[in-house]
């Protein structure tokens, strides 16, 4: 029997995160089963050379984990990209929190627009992670970006006959992956994406503690070069 869904997590040492994350995959697959019990689903995580129990936390939740030696996050990806079955794949990074009827939405806007290859979400920072103020400003910033790169981040799904046909994300990236997939995507094939508004995903509020943050999104915009480049993406992958 087929798959209709399936959630790729790339994770690199993140046995803290994990729970949360999983835990909002595990009642969201639940939801789906109540709403739409013919539909079926798995849930992959990518153990990224993890030296913590990512790879144990993972399986404790009942997920399919699959080990990934090589460093990178378009490295991950596709790594469970290729081994997920579902005809929809959703991307989710390991930070991130999901609300109950994410897969439920996600499998019935695609089964209801033939037309849409690809889709994001709104993202929101976890509210009991940071001040109403800096809240507010992230709001503004995650907004801003979304519409400057006219698309979300943390949480990129796709039909899996297109993720085929472009080949998954550019294993040559440390960062942007997700970006220039999408430019990919639509100008090489002609692909139709878009952000669904309704449907709001929580991520951790801890890049906006790590330092560096303005300083390495401007040299990601400004320099490709350095997206292919591990020691200048350090932000995203030092633990």
């Amino acid at each position: 029997m087929g798959v209709d869904i399936s959630v790729v997590v790339p994770a690199y040492n993140e046995q803290a995160r994990l729970p949360r994350s999983l835990g909002s995959l595990r009642h969201a697959r639940l939801y789906l089963a109540d709403t739409m019990p013919a539909t079926t689903c798995e849930i992959l995580v990518v153990d990224n050379a993890s030296t913590d129990a990512t790879g144990a936390t993972a399986a404790e939740f009942g997920a399919i984990v699959v080990g990934e030696r090589r460093r990178g996050v378009a490295i991950a990806r596709n790594a469970g990209g290729r081994r997920a079955a579902g005809a929809l794949l959703a991307f989710v990074d390991a930070d991130y929190r999901v609300p109950l009827d994410f897969l439920t939405t996600l499998v019935q806007r695609f089964a209801t627009d033939p037309e849409l290859t690809a889709a994001g979400t709104r993202v929101v920072l976890e509210p009991d992670e940071i001040d109403p103020v800096r809240r507010l400003c992230a709001a503004h910033a995650l907004d801003t970006l979304r519409k400057v790169k006219s698309m979300a981040f943390g949480v990129f799904v796709l039909r899996r006959a297109w993720f085929d046909r472009c080949g998954g994300f550019d294993e040559n990236l440390f960062a942007y992956e997700d970006v220039e997939l999408l430019r990919r995507l639509c100008r090489d094939h002609a692909a139709r994406y878009r952000v669904l508004p309704d449907l709001k995903v929580y991520a951790s509020a801890r890049g906006f503690y790590r330092g560096r943050m303005l300083r390495t999104y401007w040299r990601m915009a400004l320099s490709p070069q350095a997206r292919t480049r591990f020691d200048r993406c350090g932000y995203w992958y030092d633990r």
